[in-house]
């Protein structure tokens, strides 16, 4: 929590202080609903207290915006429905999404009636890029976050969201 707090700029802090910080700040953060053309969606393998967990997020490509975070124990049809509803919660209409070859992105998207397309780089750089901001931050747990829920992860990572939303590099 340390090196969070530093990021943070909250140094000097206890890691209680930074642990409610987040925990209070993740609950604010909810981007703007508006028309969106083209939006990334990923997912990576991270740990909650020694358990492999799946953390999926979306950004939009557009503006460099993370839409949505969602952690999961399984990385199957079901999270990837619950996880796309909350990404459609950020967006007036339905914008072409970008995936990688995860199957359970096809059967989903098709059941929700979105148009997507299939791309290994190019338009999913941006999501990539997040992904790597997102373990470089969570290196210094040897990407385990110690936790008792899987909830403190979706916490952390919309907390970083917000930040990255708030700097938002090009």
């Amino acid at each position: 929590m340390r090196g969070l707090s530093e990021m943070l700029c909250l140094t000097g802090a206890s890691r209680e202080s930074v642990r409610i910080w987040v925990h209070r700040f993740s609950s604010i953060f909810r981007p703007s609903r508006r028309v969106r053309r083209l939006v990334a969606v990923d997912e990576a393998v991270l740990k909650v207290s020694g358990q492999t967990c799946y953390l999926w997020a979306a950004i939009d490509v557009d503006t460099n915006e993370v839409l949505a975070v969602y952690a999961s124990r399984g990385r199957g049809i079901p999270s990837a429905i619950k996880f796309l509803r909350k990404v459609l919660n950020s967006c007036e209409g339905k914008p072409l999404i970008v995936v990688d070859r995860g199957p359970w992105y096809r059967w989903a998207l098709d059941r929700l009636g979105i148009t997507y397309i299939h791309e290994t780089l190019g338009k999913r750089n941006r999501i990539e890029r997040w992904f790597r901001e997102m373990k470089n931050r969570t290196k210094m747990f040897y990407n385990n976050i110690n936790a008792k829920k899987l909830k403190s992860l979706e916490e952390l990572a919309t907390t970083i969201a917000a930040m990255h939303n708030i700097i938002r590099p090009a």
